[in-house]
């Protein structure tokens, strides 16, 4: 039984999956830990039945702490998540690199904490020890029902963008295709957004932000042969 939970885990794991969704499925199971042991300790003793593979139980201050990183951790990455948002808004596009790279490391930083946590935990249990995680528990399904809802909005977001008709410029590029509106284009080597600023479509490059009425309308690339007017594949 235990043998088919892991390979189950590793299956989950394994595979070419986004680094972030290997991280998020790892608190999925961080979370699942917690609900089986609730569960087992007040209404199905499992240790009565078999015998839990466990590992010794560390020093009771090392637990403490184990314990106390979890829960602080836990409140530390809530306020991260909500702060991080929202940093987007305030720093310019060539940060938003850096901003994702710090936010998959401390990801992972935070997911490791957690995933020690709840081993903790289940170490302790199959000790026999008494464990008290009914408020860890309710965050742990508040969390599952959480990222339920959020991968269901997801899809069906996915699904309804891509149900929903393109519409174009009414312009071509140099190779005869449809210029549809928001595309990527190339323009004489440079890459632009297809905008659209009081009824005309323009190009704005990619550096920029400010559409104004200076930007090139989209008719005069268009109409330009040598510009070589391309759609960004």
């Amino acid at each position: 039984m235990i043998d088919k939970i892991f390979e189950t885990v590793k299956k989950s794991l394994n595979g070419d999956k986004p680094f972030l969704r290997k991280l998020r499925i790892l608190r999925y199971i961080v979370c699942i830990i917690i609900l089986f042991i609730v569960f087992c300790s007040s209404y199905w003793n499992v240790l009565e039945y078999i015998d839990l593979p466990c590992a010794p139980l560390l020093a009771e201050k090392y637990r403490m702490l184990l314990h106390i990183i979890g829960i602080v951790g836990f409140v530390i990455w809530i306020v991260y998540n909500l702060l991080f948002q929202n940093l987007y808004k305030i720093y310019d596009e060539k940060y938003h690199m850096k901003l994702l790279y710090i936010d998959i490391l401390l990801d992972f930083l935070f997911t490791v904490i957690f995933l020690l946590y709840a081993i903790n935990l289940g170490i302790e249990y199959a000790n026999g020890l008494e464990t008290r995680i009914k408020v860890q528990a309710f965050i742990a399904t508040a969390y599952l029902i959480y990222g339920a809802l959020s991968t269901s909005y997801t899809l069906h977001r996915i699904r309804y963008e891509r149900n929903q008709p393109v519409k174009y410029t009414g312009y071509c590029d140099n190779e005869g295709k449809a210029i549809p509106v928001e595309a990527r284009v190339f323009y004489k080597g440079k890459g632009y957004k297809i905008v659209e600023f009081q009824e005309i479509y323009r190009l704005l490059p990619f550096d920029e932000k400010i559409i104004t009425s200076g930007l090139m309308k989209l008719e005069d690339a268009a109409s330009d042969g040598e510009g070589k007017l391309f759609i960004y594949k």
